[in-house]
């Protein structure tokens, strides 16, 4: 069973049970925290939910608060680098990105429950396959083409394009809020547009090498 956990305004989730005792161990989720499980409506406090567990004494102090900032009880951003993602990308001509912003936008949907990027993302790839599908049939009967297939195409790519705005926002709130960087994270809508999963990689190899000198991320 997975769990959402609420501090403030802010929700978060979903987290296993293991991954909830182990937050709330290292001091990263408070037991006055609130929680709801996924078949729950009312949120109680985290401590009514994990039960006894041992918990961080509050006197110690990691590297990360010396920094004056806190220990992230959230996972960080998808880990490989930007560039190993370009590469992969190009090897197979473009289909490991498709699947890479799949695991970005999942990732975004996790810290950032109000994202539509995944779901956005989701109906981009649908109406490009479409789109192919259309067209290879219509070449196999020996078909006249008919603008369909190019209208689903097109439809297609604003649509990624509706889902990598989404994402940026989501991205931007998120680093902005809920787990801070020592910068405002701004992104730049040109480069979104052209580049967005490598250019959304880019920032998270960066955030992920920052944070863990930190010690924000382990």
């Amino acid at each position: 069973m997975n769990y959402f956990v609420k501090r403030d305004i802010q929700e978060y989730g979903p987290y296993t049970l293991s991954e909830l005792q182990r937050y709330t161990s290292s001091g990263n989720v408070l037991l006055t925290d609130l929680c709801r499980s996924e078949g729950m409506t009312d949120w109680v406090p985290v401590s009514q939910v994990i039960g006894n567990i041992p918990v961080a004494a509050p006197s110690s102090v990691s590297s990360a608060a010396a920094t004056g900032f806190t220990v992230s009880p959230y996972p960080p951003p998808p880990a490989l680098h930007w560039g190993v993602v370009l590469l992969l990308a190009i090897v197979t001509c473009g289909i490991f990105a498709w699947v890479w912003v799949f695991v970005q936008a999942a990732w975004v949907k996790k810290v950032a429950p109000a994202s539509k990027a995944l779901l956005y993302y989701g109906i981009a790839v649908g109406l490009i396959l479409l789109a192919s599908g259309l067209n290879v049939y219509q070449a196999a009967e020996s078909l006249p083409r008919s603008g369909m297939g190019a209208l689903f195409n097109v439809a297609g790519w604003i649509m990624w394009l509706v889902a990598s705005f989404n994402m940026k926002t989501s991205i931007e709130e998120y680093f902005s809020t809920a787990d801070p960087m020592p910068s405002a994270m701004n992104l730049s809508g040109v480069m979104t547009f052209f580049f967005n999963v490598y250019y959304f990689q880019y920032h998270f190899t960066k955030v992920n090498e920052e944070k863990k000198r930190q010690g924000i991320y382990v």
